[in-house]
């Protein structure tokens, strides 16, 4: 009998330790049930606003738009200043003057609320535009990029950006300039503003495409021969167009086929303007210049 008592003691003392050991091990406690329970709770769709900032011009609009959102969610939008941008209930923003602001974007889904921001600086629109180079040499299959000025300065507006022809040069929306083929083409920046005739404002800047040994030489020889300045500039592009697009006799080239070389431009140019005698011009117009500013120095020291 007291085997029995004992042998039962020994299975429930066993027994008790079991579950205070290695049931533990098996079973996850209730904190991290509760851990597990909240996570699944606290998680939310990944709402995204097609832009976090914004620039906008006076009196433009903009439709602010958020993405991920479940049929059963309702947006609303809110403008923390509605009198710099204001927003409608469909998200459409209305830049009504100069001055920085944000708009506050609230999605509930649920017993969840999301909130998001997107910020909106209004500038004022431009009324000129203006190149920095009004001429880009470039090889063959190489980029380069467009850099304009625009005033007023605290402007917010892009200038949109054309070629006259792709297919020798192309320009992205960003002003990322990609030479294509040989030749010669113009590159344009736009704005909304207008002339008095009601045309657009722009700039333009001429590309000449060439091969990658002859960039460096082209561009040294526009720098060393300031005479080309003399010529009228609606003339010196037509010769340039004639030349670098093939239609030139004396080019002895073609287009798009064996790039023309400094040699036979200078030859060109030579025949075309006779830059001889601009440059023995030029010479004569400096010496006078030079004589007549000394002249001017004897004749204040002669007074002292």
């Amino acid at each position: 009998m007291r085997k029995i008592n004992l042998t039962r003691l020994l299975v429930s003392i066993g027994l008790l330790l079991f579950l205070v050991i290695a049931l533990p091990e098996v079973l996850p406690s209730g904190p991290d049930i509760a851990y597990a329970t909240t996570i699944e709770k606290e998680k939310t769709p990944d709402y995204k606003l097609n832009l976090k900032s914004i620039p906008l011009v006076k009196g433009k609009t903009f439709a602010l738009k958020v993405y991920n959102t479940g049929a059963d969610a309702k947006v609303s939008f809110k403008s923390a200043d509605p009198s710099i941008a204001s927003v409608n209930d469909t998200g459409e923003i209305t830049a009504n003057k100069v001055g920085s602001t944000s708009i506050e974007v609230t999605v509930k889904s649920g017993d969840t609320s999301t909130t998001l921001t997107c910020d909106v600086i209004v500038g004022p629109p431009a009324f000129s535009v203006k190149m920095a180079k009004t001429r880009i040499i470039l090889g063959l299959n190489s980029c380069d990029t467009l850099s304009v000025t625009m005033k007023p300065l605290n402007t917010t507006e892009s200038a949109k950006f054309s070629s006259y022809d792709p297919t020798i040069a192309s320009v992205s929306a960003s002003g990322r300039i990609t030479a294509k083929n040989l030749g010669l083409t113009y590159l344009f920046a736009e704005i909304d503003a207008v002339n008095d005739d009601g045309s657009r404002k722009f700039d333009k800047c001429m590309v000449i495409v060439t091969s990658t040994e002859q960039v460096a030489l082209f561009e040294e020889y526009f720098d060393n021969h300031p005479e080309l300045n003399m010529v009228p500039v609606q003339d010196l592009r037509k010769a340039l167009e004639e030349f670098f697009n093939g239609k030139a006799d004396d080019a002895e080239t073609e287009a798009n086929d064996t790039a023309p070389t400094v040699e036979q431009l200078s030859e060109f140019l030579e025949k075309s303007f006779d830059l001889e005698a601009i440059r023995k011009a030029m010479k004569e117009m400096a010496e006078k210049a030079l004589q007549a500013a000394q002249a001017s120095l004897q004749t204040t020291i002669e007074k002292k």
